[in-house]
């Protein structure tokens, strides 16, 4: 038993690569393929190579604002009303000079890794409130989705790991963590960095391999989400190039209106030449504008007829010469003057007029007198 099946169906499904459109449309929406893992591992190796080049820097001025603090508290300047004023502003200012450095370095390079990653856009359409988000179906599907699956999985492959890099790190430094307080400061500071900054580049690591695998996943699925279908491309090319039937019901009204312009030049023509029934091509000749020939009109089948129809209506001499009449068919458009080729043919065509309209002038004259 045979039943009915439609095509169409297939012309839905999303397997088309996205067009130049479309990504533009995307992007100015502020959707782009984007690793947020990505950005946050280069930050923490940004912030970990600031902190090793500039290791004394830090280092020293920490240590000056943990004495400065604890020498305040036998300082009789610290001991008024305005005690917490004053080490707030110590406080905040050794806050900017030490750690307002780091600060940019990360900036820096979390603008970097955006560039990177989705070039430099601004788009405030992501800040717009949809109420489509307030569906609670719409999210029911968001958090069952594959990519909330994915992420989650994400979340507790990074969280895993970190606890494994904590217990293993931890592990291994815990006699040198607990020897700290024994040390002097100085020493005691420099270990602490050390743990710290050696664990802290492990997780970067760590986090960055995990960050590249994410950002080849959303740069897939980015591609497969803005896929189209091969109607949205249809569609598409009829909004940016017009539609086929509208446009060719244009061209249809644009030629009707040439020919007409056309057709009130033929009265004015000093020939037509016909191939005989096929062409029909009508040339003026202006001595004192034109230095050759001008074809105002031509046309073949009904355009032909119609020519030859109103030549006949005006006394417009009609020369039958196929050869002639092909050449300047092919060859001249409308508008243009008779290539220098054809000079010498027309020139005959042209005296041929000529002589005839002498003859029925001198014809009229005499039948007058």
């Amino acid at each position: 038993m045979r039943r009915p099946f439609s095509l169409q169906l297939f012309g839905q499904e999303k397997t088309e690569p996205a067009t130049p459109q479309k990504r533009r449309k995307t992007r100015e929406e502020g959707k782009t393929a984007k690793s947020q893992d990505l950005g946050a591992a280069v930050v923490i190796l940004a912030g970990l190579v600031f902190m090793k080049v500039f290791a004394g820097y830090m280092g020293g001025g920490m240590k000056e604002h943990i004495l400065f603090m604890l020498r305040a508290f036998g300082d009789p300047a610290f001991s008024g009303e305005g005690w917490a004023r004053l080490l707030g502003a110590r406080a905040l200012a050794d806050y900017l000079y030490l750690w307002l450095p780091l600060a940019a370095a990360c900036a820096l390079a979390a603008l970097a890794i955006t560039v990177y990653q989705v070039g430099f856009f601004m788009s405030s359409k992501p800040l717009e409130l949809k109420l489509d988000r307030l569906n609670p179906l719409s999210g029911l599907k968001r958090i069952f989705s594959i990519r909330s699956l994915v992420e989650l999985f994400k979340g507790l492959l990074k969280a895993s790991l970190l606890m494994l890099l904590l217990y293993y790190a931890l592990r291994k430094d815990l006699d040198r963590i607990i020897a700290v307080i024994r040390l002097p400061l100085d020493e005691g500071m420099e270990t602490v960095a050390e743990i710290v900054w050696f664990l802290g580049l492990r997780f970067a690591l760590l986090l960055l391999a995990i960050a590249l695998f994410d950002y080849l996943y959303q740069r897939w699925e980015f591609e497969r989400s803005i896929k189209m279908s091969k109607q949205e491309i249809k569609d598409e090319y009829k909004q940016m190039e017009g539609d086929p039937l509208i446009k060719r019901r244009i061209r249809q009204k644009q030629r009707e209106l040439a020919r007409g312009r056309m057709m009130q030049a033929v009265p004015k023509a000093d020939v037509v030449i016909t191939n005989p029934t096929m062409l029909a091509v009508a040339l003026l000749y202006e001595r004192k504008s034109m230095d050759s020939p001008q074809v105002v009109a031509k046309g073949q089948g009904v355009v032909a007829r119609r020519i030859r129809e109103i030549a006949a209506e005006n006394d417009v001499p009609i020369v039958e010469n196929r050869i002639l009449a092909r050449a300047l068919y092919s060859q001249v458009e409308i508008g243009m003057e008779v290539p220098e080729e054809l000079y010498r043919a027309v020139a005959e065509v042209l005296a041929f007029v000529y002589r005839l309209r002498e003859g029925r002038k001198g014809v009229s004259a005499r039948s007058v007198s």
